[in-house]
This record gives structure tokens, C-alpha cells and sequence, in this order.
């Protein structure tokens, strides 16, 4: 590994998945904001997927993303910033999983008060995770981030803070 560069193009699927899963949190909380009503058949089997693949497959780019960027010798002290991250990506796709049951056409029904605390849970966090990686990115490798990567982070971060 070593020490080297932060371009743009390291961080760019990593901002895709998360303006992706910003996306999804906004329909999770309108699905919430509509509650007792539950979305449409065709609206809530299209949740199910976003959240059974998306979530799964940005824990996992965000891992090697991880992995690439941040060796344990590159970074003092920022071993706990990462393993939060890696424990709250696990946590919102078992979050995501939970959802699905949930929402999936056909299920038990829920009380619109137990699935809406269980929808605002997750986006609300979700939101608060990505600001935070993208928060520890910018800390962690701050010297190392080229000024297009930093500026794509902050832009990020700001449309992250202002939703």
C-alpha cells in the first residue's frame, strides 16, 4: 500500500453509492410520511430490491475502498474511525434486511408506528454514516487528498448536511 495520492476518481463510486442511498432515504421517508398508507405493490417490491442489493453492494465497495486507501500504517489513531464505519455498514444492511420483511408485498403487517420508527431509523442514520465517512475521509487523509478529491468530498458533504 503506502502512502499515496487521494484522486478524485478513488472517491467517485463511493459518492455515487452514497448520492444512490440518499435517494433511497428520501423514498424511505416519504413511504414513512405516508404511513398508515403503504406504498403501492409495484412501488414497495422496487424498495425491497434497492435495499436487498444496494446496501449489500456498497458495504462491500465501501470495504475495499477502505481497505485500498486507509492501511493501518497510513493512519495513526484512525483505526476506530474505520472500524465504526465498517460496523455501521454491517448494521444498515441488517437494518436493510429487516425493511424488506417488512415492506415486502404479502408480509405480516406491522403497525404503522413500529414500521415508520423502523424507516426513520434507518434513513436518519444512514444519513448521519455517510456524512461521517465522508467527515473521516476528509480527516483521516486530509494531507493526502488531491484539491478536486477534497473539493468533491465537501460538495458531497454539503448536499449531505443541507437535506
Amino acid at each position: 500500500m503506502g502512502w499515496y495520492m487521494i484522486d478524485e476518481i478513488d472517491l467517485i463510486a463511493l459518492l455515487i453509492d452514497h448520492a444512490e442511498l440518499a435517494c433511497l432515504c428520501d423514498m424511505l421517508e416519504s413511504v414513512a410520511d405516508a404511513l398508515p398508507t403503504l406504498p403501492e405493490e409495484d412501488d414497495a417490491a422496487w424498495v425491497c430490491r434497492e435495499l436487498e442489493n444496494r446496501l449489500p453492494t456498497h458495504e462491500a465497495r465501501e470495504r475495499r475502498f477502505l481497505e485500498t486507501v486507509f492501511a493501518p500504517r497510513t493512519m495513526p489513531n484512525g483505526e476506530a474511525v474505520l472500524d465504526r464505519i465498517r460496523c455501521r455498514s454491517v448494521s444498515q444492511v441488517v437494518q436493510a434486511q429487516d425493511l424488506v420483511a417488512a415492506l415486502l408485498p404479502g408480509a405480516s403487517p406491522l403497525p404503522a408506528t413500529t414500521l415508520g420508527y423502523m424507516l426513520r431509523c434507518f434513513f436518519e442514520a444512514c444519513r448521519a454514516d455517510m456524512a461521517f465517512e465522508e467527515l473521516a475521509i476528509l480527516g483521516l487523509a486530509e494531507q493526502r487528498l488531491t484539491s478536486a478529491a477534497r473539493t468533491l468530498l465537501r460538495d458531497s458533504l454539503d448536499r449531505h448536511c443541507r437535506a
